[in-house]
């Protein structure tokens, strides 16, 4: 951004990881008023296994050493043919650290990878608020479509 901040480091997570990603995803819930009852070390052994999976993706950001914030995308195979979709799953940049350029860093590389992956195409689902459309907005997305969702199992 500005250079007033000094430049993230960003990562793929590795299996080494699943405790540092866990606590993200623990305190971006906290911090939105969500109080999921969890087990701690359930979630740990489910983050692990996802981050040694070749169908997902996570990409933590580290500034000064301290995580601060988190991509995480999902490959999965689609009815055009052999190519693969992904779908971005998680952008959370850890309150402390927002309006840094983490997220913009962490969305340019979630592309990146896509591309590389050689996938159909990127789909991201978010909340119809100005400033989240605004910050997608800024990637140039092509397309938009209604996604229609169903309650499950509480």
């Amino acid at each position: 951004m500005t250079g007033e901040y000094p430049m993230p480091e960003i990562n793929r997570a590795g299996v080494k990881d699943h405790g540092v990603v866990t606590a993200l995803l623990m305190n971006f819930a906290r911090s939105e008023g969500w109080t999921p009852e969890v087990d701690r070390d359930r979630w740990d052994r489910i983050i692990a296994e996802l981050l040694n999976s070749k169908g997902w993706l996570f990409l933590q950001a580290l500034k000064d050493c301290e995580p601060a914030g988190l991509a995480v995308v999902n490959f999965c195979i689609t009815l055009y043919g052999s190519r693969e979709q992904a779908r971005l799953t998680a952008l959370i940049v850890d309150e402390e650290f927002r309006r840094q350029g983490i997220g913009t860093m962490l969305m340019k590389e979630v592309l990146d990878s896509v591309r590389r992956r050689g996938c159909r195409e990127l789909e991201v689902s978010v909340a119809l608020e100005e400033e989240i459309l605004g910050f997608y907005g800024r990637f140039n997305y092509t397309g938009q479509r209604m996604l229609l969702t169903w309650r499950g199992g509480e």
